[in-house]
């Protein structure tokens, strides 16, 4: 609507003489807020306003000094600048974060470093599970207790929600690999355990079964090992639960080890793997399989192994381990087929097992007990940990060698 003529010796001035509407062709132009207007037609000049502070050198850098007042300039020139402090002051509220979100930023570090240190950095899902119960569990602990402190409180959520998932996780491997002491370990589980009521419920069967086979393949024991060590836990299960998973794992193994005469590995040597004393598989051994069937003669776990072989063969575990082995060497064995009649289930709410017990006429009328444990698992459950070409059912067939009376056992 306008045109505009720049000076020929000055491209950046401006001069209102040179300006003409196109409209009226009037040289009367005003400069106001809106831009430049003609005062004859009222008509806004096409040509836009500009601001002009100083002329650009291009002889002179960004950092140099007295650019100006709005030049930042390096660190030594903001250090000797008279407006340091002020600057210092406003860069320090800037780099403040609320107290929680370093908190969580510090334990979502802590988790990763703690699974990398204990090659688990692939379970992703862990960790995040792990950091959803930090933020849940830390708010319920009272302000100023050792219990909330981030580094500790995450290394004992990772035990549990480890174990949860049946992950074989080595308690002193991961207080190695932690900013937490055996003893505040120990203290912290009395405290996180109430805020986790899913952990009674857990499949411990499944976890122990996991820590057997994974001392299986530290100590290169074999599959022979691993299902001997299961069936011991499940043929004992009611009578030896009542004590802690990785003493469970500690006995049947060193049962196992001691049945198999396996001489390459020491039961002091699983037991170290497992985190705890020879001292306490001993005495679970002595209180919870020789007090309770009565058998008199037991000396100490090793001097004793002849006489828990003894008792393994009376129970018809090494038995059915000696006929298993038959069948395999054998180029064709005998199928025989026996048709069960009605049993009751005895089931168990922990659990996703059923399980059925029935008793047949062997030879020589011997009674022949049947243990049947069936896997159930919905939707909801999760499927427990099979070992190739393993099937979801477990049966177990053993001898009563004593038609009338319990077993006489002899030293």
């Amino acid at each position: 609507m306008a045109t505009y003529k720049a000076l020929p010796n000055s491209p950046l001035s401006l001069d209102y003489s040179h300006l003409k509407c196109d409209m009226c062709g009037s040289a009367d132009i005003v400069d106001t807020s809106e831009g430049y207007v003609c005062r004859e037609c009222g008509i806004v000049l096409e040509i836009q306003k500009l601001q002009y502070n100083r002329p650009y050198n291009e002889e002179s850098i960004q950092h140099a000094k007295n650019q100006g007042p709005t030049q930042i300039g390096t660190s030594h020139e903001r250090r000797v600048s008279p407006n340091f402090r002020e600057f210092n002051r406003l860069n320090r509220h800037n780099s403040i974060i609320p107290n929680e979100q370093a908190v969580n930023e510090r334990a979502n570090a802590e988790i990763k470093r703690i699974f990398s240190n204990l090659n688990l950095s692939e379970y992703d899902s862990v960790k995040k599970v792990v950091f959803e119960k930090f933020k849940k569990i830390r708010p319920e602990l009272r302000k100023g207790v050792k219990y909330r402190n981030s580094d500790k409180l995450v290394a004992t959520i990772s035990y549990f929600c480890l174990k949860l998932r049946n992950v074989a996780v080595n308690a002193n491997e991961l207080i190695d690999a932690s900013e937490i002491t055996k003893k505040e370990f120990n203290d912290f589980n009395y405290q996180v355990r109430k805020y986790m009521p899913e952990y009674p419920e857990r499949n411990r069967q499944k976890y122990i079964l996991n820590r057997v086979f994974e001392i299986s393949e530290h100590f290169d024991l074999g599959m022979p090992f691993y299902y001997l060590a299961k069936k011991i836990m499940y043929k004992l299960w009611s009578g030896i639960k009542g004590t802690t998973d990785n003493a469970l794992a500690g006995l049947v193994s060193s049962i196992s080890l001691l049945c198999s005469h396996n001489e390459d590995v020491s039961v002091s040597a699983i037991c170290n793997r497992l985190g705890i004393r020879m001292s306490t598989v001993q005495a679970q051994v002595k209180k919870k399989i020789i007090n309770r069937f009565q058998v008199v003669g037991f000396i100490s776990l090793v001097k004793s192994s002849d006489l828990l072989q003894q008792i393994m063969e009376k129970l018809g575990l090494l038995e059915v381990e000696i006929h298993e082995a038959q069948e395999v060497e054998e180029e064709a064995s005998e199928i025989v087929e026996v048709v069960l009649g009605t049993a009751t289930e005895v089931f168990n709410a922990i659990d996703n097992v059923n399980y059925y017990y029935f008793v047949i006429n062997g030879e020589d009328n011997t009674p022949v007990f049947i243990n049947l444990a069936i896997y159930n698992f919905d939707d909801s459950s999760e499927k427990p940990v099979k070992a190739q070409g393993e099937a979801c059912i477990d049966l177990l067939l053993y001898r009563y060698p004593f038609p009338k009376g319990p077993p006489v056992w002899e030293a």
